[in-house]
């Protein structure tokens, strides 16, 4: 009987978080670095507003362009290492790097709902990248 193949899960859910993880860490340093700057500018400690401010208006664009950012290498990594690389593999990590960011959500807007679709698309795009090309396979055989 034919062995079915299975889906990558463990993989899957390590890569997802580990994404989100390392989007929110790229983050809090693009803030840290915004900081750092004004301390420089400010010669001493920086304003605490202004850090708020800039963290306010930038992080909710900057934070699911980070995320599906990572999320497309972290799905085409997924895929190429499974043994059956399917497209849903890679939405799959989309939709676990995207699970912790709905705690983030208060009150979805439109910004919001882009920003969880997002990873998702960028996932399947990771996937789509990932997959053998049908002319190599065939030249392979």
């Amino acid at each position: 009987m034919a062995e079915k193949s299975r889906a990558p899960w463990l993989s899957i859910v390590l890569t997802g978080l580990l994404a989100f993880v390392i989007s929110i860490v790229v983050g809090a340093a693009v803030v840290a670095g915004y900081a750092f700057a004004l301390g420089i500018q400010a010669r001493g400690a920086p304003d605490p507003e202004k850090i708020a401010a800039f963290a306010g208006r930038v992080m909710p664009f900057l934070g699911p362009l980070l995320l599906s950012l990572i999320v497309i290498f972290a799905a085409r990594r997924v895929v190429r290492r499974a043994k059956s690389p399917q497209l849903w593999h890679g939405v799959m990590v989309g939709v676990v790097a995207t699970l912790p960011a709905l705690m983030f959500v208060r009150s979805p807007g439109l910004v919001d709902v882009v920003g969880l679709l997002l990873p998702l698309a960028s996932g399947w795009l990771g996937a789509f990248w990932a997959m053998p090309r049908l002319g190599r396979r065939r030249a392979e055989i």
